[in-house]
């Protein structure tokens, strides 16, 4: 049987995701329940952090409690603690950190702003995982599909982040053809659920299936494998290979 990691998901009720949704805690019980059916084995509940409207402190505190109080109803699915960060958060304080990484990783997620690319922010980035000491990870990425070439997106990774995209840059007919080139040719690493819609079905396994009939087996099980391998620490490089 097919089990699966997601590395990015809005699960968590009553905390926005990328795109200000919060769901309610019967919204919370049923995605929880598409989880399970959908055979996964550990989730990353990554709300959006808004430093505007929360501090760091606080934001951790609430998204540690949700965490707690889901865990005994997500067995045996395993759920770890993560974030969404602003780009521009992540470069004003990039020494602090380390306490929204992915579970117990050295890995974070971040909203990269919604804009045309600029050397300024390539230089960005590079400064970022040298002066924080994490690798971050573009959240969402297919959300830049309409902004962003396919040569910026590569430029891009190679300023030193690494690419998620959602389950909608697969299943968007428009961005499929994309997201397909870009996992295929490791520009991008990683198939999360994302940000979605309160009342749409996740359809992670439907993304992964057409993922599969798209691209060689040894790469379909390495994209499948790699949100493991992020969550066990791998190092940055492991993805680039």
């Amino acid at each position: 049987m097919n089990y699966y990691v997601d590395m990015h998901a809005n699960l968590l009720p009553g905390m926005a995701d990328l795109n200000g949704h919060e769901l309610t805690a019967s919204e919370s019980a049923a995605r929880l329940a598409e989880f399970r059916d959908s055979n996964m084995k550990m989730i990353v509940a990554a709300p959006y952090f808004q430093p505007e409207k929360q501090q760091p402190q606080d934001f951790l505190a609430e998204r540690d409690a949700k965490l707690e109080a889901l865990s005994e109803a997500a067995q045996p699915i395993r759920i770890v603690g993560g974030a969404v960060l602003p780009f521009s958060y992540c470069s004003e304080y990039p020494r602090d950190l380390k306490p929204f990484a992915l579970g117990d990783s050295d890995f974070i997620l971040v909203d990269l702003p919604q804009e045309p690319l600029t050397e300024a922010l390539c230089e960005e980035i590079s400064r970022l995982r040298i002066v924080s000491g994490l690798c971050p990870v573009a959240a969402d990425i297919d959300r830049s599909f309409e902004i962003l070439s396919p040569e910026e997106l590569i430029a891009l990774r190679k300023a030193g982040i690494l690419l998620q995209i959602s389950v909608d840059g697969i299943l968007r007919q428009d961005y499929r053809k994309l997201s397909l080139y870009l996992l295929a040719n490791q520009h991008a690493h990683f198939l999360a659920t994302g940000a979605r819609e309160p009342d749409e079905p996740l359809r992670f396994v439907e993304a992964m299936r057409i993922i599969q009939r798209s691209l060689p087996a040894q790469l379909y099980r390495r994209i499948k494998n790699n949100a493991g391998m992020l969550l066990s620490n791998a190092e940055p490089s492991a993805f680039l290979e």
